[in-house]
């Protein structure tokens, strides 16, 4: 897990930062590749955990059959469909 520290922003800050969704942030959170906490049915990652920590890539969020990338499909695009 990411090292973490006392300054904690919003999932939706979180998810803006690592340019990525939200969704993604909680995934994140779950498999503690983030540092965060739940106050009052919300999540907050901490900001310090976002600069240690490397952002998702493409990589991580291929669905079967393609990249979900929105590379073109088999019009062309990576190949990957």
């Amino acid at each position: 897990m990411c090292e973490a520290g006392t300054n904690f922003v919003p999932i939706a800050e979180a998810a803006l930062l690592l340019e990525t969704t939200e969704m993604r942030v909680l995934m994140m959170l779950k498999k503690n590749e983030l540092a965060g906490k739940n106050e009052d049915d919300a999540w907050y990652v901490d900001r310090s955990s976002l600069k240690l920590c490397e952002k998702p890539k493409a990589a991580d969020i291929v669905r079967p059959g393609g990249c979900g990338g929105g590379c073109g499909g088999s019009s062309g695009g990576c190949g990957g469909h």
